[in-house]
C-alpha cells in the first residue's frame, strides 16, 4: 500500500511538474530577451549568460530538460546573429564549439525550443564555421544570399544528412519538409541524390516520407545526366524548332513569359551573358515564352522591344504542347544548361551572372 501511495502522489503532482517546466521556460525566453549582447568578448559574455540561466534552471528543477534545451538554444541564436553581422570572423573554434554543447539535437526537449529552425540552420553554419568554411559560405542561402538559386549549397546538404542520420523523427518531421523547397527551386540535384537512401531510411512512414518520396520520382527525369525531355516548339514566323536541332551545341535556355516582371528585368543580363560567346559555333542561346496561345501577338511584338531578336525565341503554350509539364515549370524565370549530347546539365542554373557563366565554362571545357 505504501508503494502505491508514493505512485499515486507521483502521478498527481505531474500536472504541477509540467506547469513548472513550462515556467522555468518562459523564466529562460523573457531574460534572454531582455539580453543585450556588449561588443567586447561577446560570445565570452553569452556564454557566461548561459551559465547564470543554467544554475537558475538547477536550483529549481534539475530535470527541466525543455528549458535547459531552450537555454542552449538561445545561446546559439545569439552567438549566430554576432557572425552574421560580421563580428565573429576571428573567434576561435574552441569557443564556437564550448556554445554548441549546449544543445542536444537527438533529444525530443530540443524540438520545442522556439524557432525551431533557424536554431538548427545557425548550430549547422557555426559548425561548419568551427571547422574552417567562410561564415558567408556556412550560411549560404540561409542568410547571406537569399536568392532561390542558392537553395540547397553543399552546406545545406551536409545539414539535412547530420538530421537526418540522428535518427531523431522528432526533428525529422519538424525540420525537414524545407527539403521540399531544394526541389522546387533547385530541382532534382546530386545533392538530393546522395541524400534520397537517407530519407527512405531515416525519414518517418507518413504524409511527410510519401510526398518527398514522390518528389524524388516526379523530379527524377530532370536530373543531372539524363536525357533532356525532347520537344517542338515555334518561333514567331510559326517555323518549328525541336530540342534536336541544337544536337552537338551547348544550349542556355531561359524560361520567360510576358507578364513576368522578373523574367523582364533579368532577359538584359541573359543577353549580356550571351554576348561573351556570341563568337563561338558550339553554343545556342534560345528563350522559351510560357504565355498562353491567346497572346502570340502580344509576345510576338514584345520580342524586338526586349531586343531579343538576335537569337531564337520560342513559344510554350500549355494549351497546345507538354513541355511546361515535361520540365515540370512551377515557376519563372527559368534557367536550363544542356550539353552537347543533350544530356541535362541543369534546369534550374542560378540567374544569368558569374555563376552561370563558371557552369557554361565547364561544360564547354574552358
Amino acid at each position: 500500500m505504501k508503494i502505491v501511495g508514493i505512485i499515486l502522489g507521483l502521478l498527481l503532482s505531474l500536472p504541477g511538474m509540467a506547469q513548472q517546466s513550462e515556467a522555468l521556460k518562459a523564466y529562460v525566453v523573457k531574460t534572454w530577451k531582455e539580453f543585450k549582447v556588449p561588443e567586447e568578448e561577446a560570445v565570452k559574455m553569452i556564454l557566461v549568460q548561459r551559465e547564470q540561466v543554467t544554475k537558475y534552471i538547477k536550483s529549481h528543477d534539475k530535470f527541466a530538460k525543455e528549458a535547459m534545451q531552450e537555454n542552449g538554444a538561445q545561446a546559439i541564436r545569439r552567438v549566430a546573429d554576432w557572425y552574421k553581422n560580421g563580428q565573429g570572423v576571428q573567434l576561435k573554434a574552441s569557443l564556437i564549439k564550448k556554445t554548441l554543447g549546449g544543445v542536444d539535437l537527438s533529444t525530443k526537449e530540443f524540438v520545442g525550443c522556439q524557432d525551431l529552425s533557424t536554431v538548427v540552420d545557425d548550430y549547422y553554419a557555426l559548425k561548419a564555421v568551427a571547422e574552417g568554411v567562410p561564415v558567408e559560405q556556412a550560411w549560404g542561402s540561409m542568410w547571406f544570399n537569399t536568392s532561390v538559386e542558392t537553395i540547397g549549397n553543399e552546406y545545406d546538404y551536409a545539414r539535412y544528412r547530420q538530421i537526418l542520420e540522428l535518427n531523431n523523427p522528432d526533428l525529422i518531421l519538424a525540420y525537414m519538409p524545407c527539403l521540399q523547397q531544394v526541389f522546387r527551386y533547385n530541382g532534382y540535384t546530386k545533392g538530393l541524390d546522395d541524400l534520397r537512401p537517407l530519407v527512405e531510411k531515416y525519414m518517418p512512414e507518413g504524409e511527410l516520407k510519401s510526398t518527398l518520396v514522390g518528389l524524388y520520382k516526379s523530379y527524377g527525369h530532370l536530373k543531372e545526366g539524363e536525357q533532356a525531355p525532347a520537344f517542338k516548339l515555334k518561333d514567331y514566323k510559326g517555323k518549328e524548332h525541336s530540342l534536336a536541332d541544337y544536337r552537338g551545341k551547348v544550349l542556355v535556355v531561359d524560361v520567360w513569359a510576358t507578364w513576368c516582371g522578373g523574367c523582364i528585368l533579368k532577359l538584359p543580363y541573359f543577353m549580356k551573358m550571351r554576348e561573351k560567346y556570341k563568337d563561338r559555333d558550339d553554343i545556342e542561346f534560345i528563350t522559351i515564352s510560357i504565355d498562353d496561345e491567346g497572346v502570340f501577338t502580344r509576345w510576338k511584338y514584345t520580342l524586338p522591344r526586349l531586343k531579343l531578336m538576335e537569337i531564337t525565341n520560342l513559344i510554350a503554350p500549355k494549351e497546345s504542347c507538354d513541355f511546361q509539364k515535361k520540365y515540370n515549370i512551377t515557376g519563372i524565370p527559368r534557367y536550363f544548361l544542356i550539353d552537347k549530347e543533350g544530356n541535362i546539365v541543369t534546369v534550374y542554373a542560378p540567374a544569368p551572372g558569374e555563376a552561370f557563366e563558371t557552369l557554361i565554362d565547364r561544360v564547354l571545357g574552358m
